[in-house]
């Protein structure tokens, strides 16, 4: 009777063994399910954290960019520069405040057209001169069009552009009919680009560095070329080099407020140039 009861112990321990075996099998595919979840949030960690990283450098040059600007500004708030001892500095200048290059020019707005006060035929010709070479067609058409856009009426000129074009083809705007407020509202104007309007500052300085003659150097964007203010009115330019061919293009317009000089219009846009920040320098 002994022996026979061992061998019912045995055999119980043989079925616990035998059923073991699958539950062994189960806990090896839970730790790999396991582990596999962790490398998981793991890679998801991390790539949330290079996310965060990348976020925080960005915000962070943009904050020492504005800095700068706002140095810049505050540097040419006055009735002549701290540089030169002039009241302009038509040709572009590199300054670095706080470490952040920025290609700098101060001039006034008496040397432009005036979109709102001067006559058509000077406005068709400073439009027909900047890109008459481009194509006569439509630089008569953009000038009409112009034309068409701060005039009191709703006669359309020839080659010009009036509510009915706008409302034709679509566009939630007309034209103002009036003066023009900002100059950026060129770029509401049939036929205006941005590649027009803003052109490639950047590559005007490597033209300055190899010209070296102002008096050959001439405006190549509309923005440039044109004002909506009056002439004691004074324009900072700045140009801070990005990655690649990118750059910022910020223009700040000022007029003088008592005895001070004061922000009051302030264009930013981000521009790809032709040249290269090295190839600027040359």
């Amino acid at each position: 009777m002994v022996f026979s009861s061992r061998k019912v112990v045995w055999g119980e321990i043989n079925e616990v063994k035998a059923v073991g075996k699958p539950v062994g099998g189960s806990v090896l595919i839970v730790v790999l399910w396991i582990l596999a979840l962790l490398a998981y949030l793991t890679g998801d960690y991390l790539s949330f954290n290079r996310e965060r990283s990348a976020i925080c450098s960005s915000s962070w040059d943009a904050e020492r960019q504005n800095q700068a600007i706002n140095s810049i500004i505050e540097l040419f708030s006055m009735d002549v520069s701290p540089l030169t001892g002039q009241e302009e500095m038509r040709e572009w200048i590199d300054l670095s405040p706080g470490g952040v290059k920025v290609w700098v020019k101060v001039e006034k707005e008496g040397n432009r057209v005036n979109l709102n006060t001067a006559p058509d035929p000077d406005i068709r010709e400073k439009i027909l001169e900047l890109i008459a070479d481009k194509d006569d067609e439509m630089a008569d058409r953009l000038a009409s069009a112009i034309l068409d856009w701060r005039d009191p009426d709703n006669l359309t000129r020839s080659n010009g552009a009036e509510r009915g074009y706008y409302q034709d083809h679509g566009f939630p705007y007309e034209p103002a009919n009036g003066p023009f407020e900002s100059l950026t509202e060129l770029l509401l104007v049939r036929d205006m680009t941005p590649e027009l309007f803003w052109g490639d500052p950047f590559a005007a300085i490597k033209a300055q560095n190899e010209l070296g003659d102002q008096e050959e150097m001439k405006s190549i964007a509309v923005s440039d070329a044109f004002t909506i203010f009056e002439a004691g009115v004074k324009r900072i330019s700045m140009i801070i080099p990005g990655k690649g061919n990118s750059y910022h293009l910020v223009i700040a317009f000022l007029k003088r407020v008592g005895s001070q000089w004061r922000v009051f219009q302030i264009y930013r846009t981000m521009l790809i140039s032709a040249t290269t920040e090295e190839e600027s320098e040359d």
